[in-house]
């Protein structure tokens, strides 16, 4: 599947400092989905969603949306 180069290129389209806090996971016809270690980052990247977009139609790819969620981490307090 073309798409699935921008899961691959991901951390090259968004820069390392972002690819640490948000991960490409899959795509299919039209969305990229991506998941976000947290809130402030997701809201950060859906108001650069356009952009992020722009960026990804350079690879010729169906990508028409992002859709972003957050990763579930499943952390253990210390006690």
């Amino acid at each position: 599947m073309k798409n699935w180069c921008i899961v691959e290129k991901w951390p090259e389209i968004v820069g390392t400092r972002i690819a640490h806090h948000a991960h490409a996971t899959a795509v299919d016809a039209e969305n990229l989905y991506v998941e976000v270690d947290n809130p402030a980052w997701q809201n950060q990247l859906f108001l650069m969603k356009t952009m992020l977009l722009e960026k990804c139609k350079k690879y010729h790819v169906s990508i028409k949306d992002i859709k972003f969620s957050l990763a579930n981490h499943d952390v253990k307090e210390k006690a």
